[in-house]
């Protein structure tokens, strides 16, 4: 059995002083400016997210019933990527998105009016990992090259962290062949132990489905050099979709900030909310690595971090340098 290690959960008192203080006050967002004292303007929602414990804080706030006690009824329906679903999101199907900022960023710059609610996940140790076939030939970065690389998404945060590995090693990203699964994460570990290709990008819990099931071997931490504590994940909705159900916002931003700070300091609650998500087994949760999980009012200088990134790898035209440059595509996507 492998044993990576994993941070040391913080005390559950101080989980329950956050959520008392959360409880009592609005979410920091800036859409807490148009909460009222009315309830929400549309108690059903659709969530579309990743199964991934960047997450946790959403299915924390599900399973302990954050969202019931701020009168939401919140359907979550899972995803295999960000990208997936944003076609869905802008015609009306899907309420809110949780995952991967990338694919926001590219449509705001395109002309679209996407809103953050709150940041989800930030990189830390074992979260993000780059993984090889128990027999896998490839034991070094410079290996990958001419090879098959599996990523849950087409031009995603995956591509975006092994692209920064492979400069970090004198290599270009073109070095490699980027191959999306479209079933995610959860079928990722059974199609890199049957070969369809040489390495896979996989988020937790599946790194350590991928490591106990198959032994599968990691070849590289993704959170280091210059993607030391990146920014991942986040809470997005249409900016239209905010303007028309800004009690509903606030109402949803709370919950997750209370879903944050239990998640940031109660290991043992996300365990549980994790597995009841996933179906994972008490061997899975008890080893997977855990990220940060920021709360309050989104930290635009992080945003701008993911852009800039985009913009130097090519997932940003050069049309988007000025927006990316002055911080207006990050902060177009906080502002309200």
């Amino acid at each position: 059995m492998n044993t990576r290690s994993f941070r040391e959960p913080a005390f559950v008192a101080v989980a329950a002083m956050v959520v008392i203080v959360a409880a009592g006050c609005s979410s920091p967002s800036s859409t807490t400016a148009l909460s009222s004292l009315s309830g929400p303007e549309k108690t059903t929602i659709r969530v579309a997210a990743l199964p991934s414990a960047d997450l946790a804080g959403l299915y924390v706030a599900e399973d302990e019933g954050l969202f019931a006690r701020q009168g939401l009824r919140v359907t979550i329906e899972k995803i295999a990527s960000s990208q997936a679903v944003i076609a869905a999101q802008l015609a009306g199907r899907v309420d809110i998105s949780a995952g991967s900022y990338i694919p926001y960023i590219t449509a705001q710059a395109e002309g679209a009016r996407f809103h953050i609610l709150a940041e989800a996940s930030i990189l830390a140790p074992g979260t993000r990992l780059l993984l090889t076939a128990k027999n896998s030939h490839i034991t070094s970065i410079t290996d990958l090259v001419g090879k098959r690389v599996g990523v849950n998404g087409t031009n995603s945060i995956g591509t975006l962290l092994i692209s920064e590995l492979l400069a970090d090693h004198g290599l270009s990203s073109k070095a490699v062949q980027f191959i999306t699964d479209q079933g995610g994460f959860p079928m990722m570990p059974s199609a890199l132990e049957t070969g369809v290709w040489d390495a896979a990008f996989l988020a937790e819990p599946y790194v350590t489905l991928a490591e106990e099931t198959y032994g599968e071997r990691v070849l590289a931490d993704l959170d280091q050099g210059a993607m030391l504590n990146f920014p991942i994940d986040g809470y997005v909705a249409t900016h239209d979709w905010v303007q028309a159900h800004p009690s509903t916002a606030t109402a949803f931003e709370r919950a997750i900030q209370q879903g944050q700070a239990i998640a940031q300091s109660n290991r043992a609650a996300v365990e549980a909310a994790m597995a009841k998500s996933d179906g994972l087994a008490p061997g899975v949760t008890a080893l997977m690595a855990l990220p940060d999980f920021p709360q309050g009012p989104v930290d635009r200088t992080r945003i701008e971090r993911e852009a800039t990134a985009m913009l130097q790898f090519g997932m940003l035209g050069p049309d988007s340098a000025s927006g990316v440059q002055q911080g207006t595509l990050a902060e177009s996507m906080i502002s309200s």
